[in-house]
């Protein structure tokens, strides 16, 4: 049993640096629209389309992937999970077709379903050694990590794309590589509550208010992720009217740093107004999102020096990153606070299912419209998307003030 605690700390204390690392491709997100539209010659339709279809797939392989994480266990879904995020990486880098670059994105969506077995395997061990209100401490730990480690690389992965496209790529697959061997020190500790959650397999009723709090992160979670991915894709655009690539570059990549910056100060002002404001959080971060996709729009028309229409269409996409977790952070805490412990599992699932299902929709209309108009157009269904939003939060804030949270 001593040898077995060793290897519970051990995989505790390797917890924060194995979620951050795997979070993301750490050194591609920062120049992804550069590599795969100035590399690998995509458009703003085939990247979309990426995506769309990387989510199909992914849903219609859920039930295959629950079953091979049931028949392998939760350690070696992990590094199942880890090898095939080197094989992506592989993939993607010296991969030359559209194909390939579906199969990348297909791949490196499936292993992130894999990988979520981490938590699973941090709770197991913590309780194991009565450590159990650490969880939040040492997710929260993982998550500040990541946000170090991809503002660094954010800084420097511009610099790397400039002196060769395909270094960022050569240090993902060397990181990758070292996880592997990460992953193969992981340990999980034998609980029980594998047990409890069979004997509590009963029917969710969703109620009108857990109704809404699906319906309200399918929505919000698709705009940010659709909103990110295209208003980065759209000031590049836009940049490059007046800029040579390596000057779009260089701003491309100084936004997404600043954005990192950001996305930092929005859990922690989310962290300080959170107590007071807690039943209208929502409402205040869908306002603030409907503020960033109109700062996108008006510093594209507006008729100004360059310099002041990057910093208004910058100062949206900040917006963006801003209130991604704070959002995410809120309707977690809705959903477990107004559901009883047999109904939580049960609901989470639900959110994220609906969550790649809402940003499956929109990828597969944002295809379809950029097809034949400009990005633009998505900017201001985006905008549409948010203001709509914020009626949906105002009536989920009705309800809720019945709830006692």
């Amino acid at each position: 049993m001593e040898q077995d605690i060793k290897k519970i700390k051990r995989s505790i204390k390797i917890y924060p640096i194995f979620a951050s690392f795997t979070g993301d491709m750490i050194f591609f997100v920062p120049i992804d629209t550069l590599f795969l539209t100035l590399v690998k010659g995509l458009n703003a339709s085939q990247i979309t389309a990426m995506t769309m279809v990387a989510l199909i797939i992914c849903i219609i392989s859920q039930k295959a992937i629950l079953a091979t994480v049931k028949k392998i266990g939760n350690v070696n879904s992990l590094r199942l999970g880890a090898i095939l995020l080197l094989i992506a990486a592989l993939v993607l880098t010296f991969g030359k077709s559209f194909a390939l670059m579906l199969l990348y994105k297909s791949i490196n969506e499936i292993a992130f379903m894999f990988l979520n077995m981490d938590e699973i395997i941090l709770k197991s061990n913590l309780n194991a050694v009565n450590r159990k209100d650490d969880y939040y401490k040492i997710r929260n730990k993982s998550k500040i990590m990541y946000s170090i480690i991809t503002l660094l690389t954010a800084l420097v992965a511009g610099k790397l794309f400039n002196i060769n496209q395909y270094l960022p790529m050569y240090l993902s697959i060397i990181i990758y590589i070292l996880l592997i061997g990460l992953a193969f020190m992981y340990y999980e500790a034998k609980t029980n509550e594998t047990r409890e959650i069979k004997e509590n397999k009963k029917k969710v009723k969703i109620t009108s208010v857990i109704f809404l709090v699906i319906l309200s992160n399918a929505v919000f979670y698709s705009i940010i992720k659709m909103g990110q991915n295209n208003s980065k894709l759209f000031m590049q655009y836009d940049f490059q009217k007046f800029l040579s690539i390596e000057m779009v570059t260089y701003y491309i990549t100084t936004i997404v740093f600043i954005s990192r910056i950001a996305r930092l100060v929005g859990n922690i002002v989310f962290g300080k107004v959170y107590s007071k404001i807690k039943d209208k959080m929502s409402i205040v971060l869908t306002i603030c999102l409907s503020m960033a996709f109109s700062l996108l729009i008006i510093g594209h028309y507006i008729n100004v020096e360059f310099i002041y229409k990057v910093i208004i269409m910058s100062l949206g996409f900040f917006l963006i990153l801003a209130t991604r977790d704070s959002f995410q952070i809120y309707i977690e805490d809705v959903a477990l606070s107004i559901s009883d412990k047999e109904e939580q599992q049960k609901i989470v699932i639900d959110i994220e299912v609906y969550r790649r299902l809402g940003t499956l929709i929109l990828s597969a209309i944002f295809t379809l419209i950029l097809m034949k108009y400009e990005l633009i157009v998505i900017e201001f269904i985006l905008l549409g998307l948010s203001i709509g939003e914020i009626f949906v939060n105002k009536k989920l804030c009705d309800k809720l003030k019945t709830y006692k949270i």
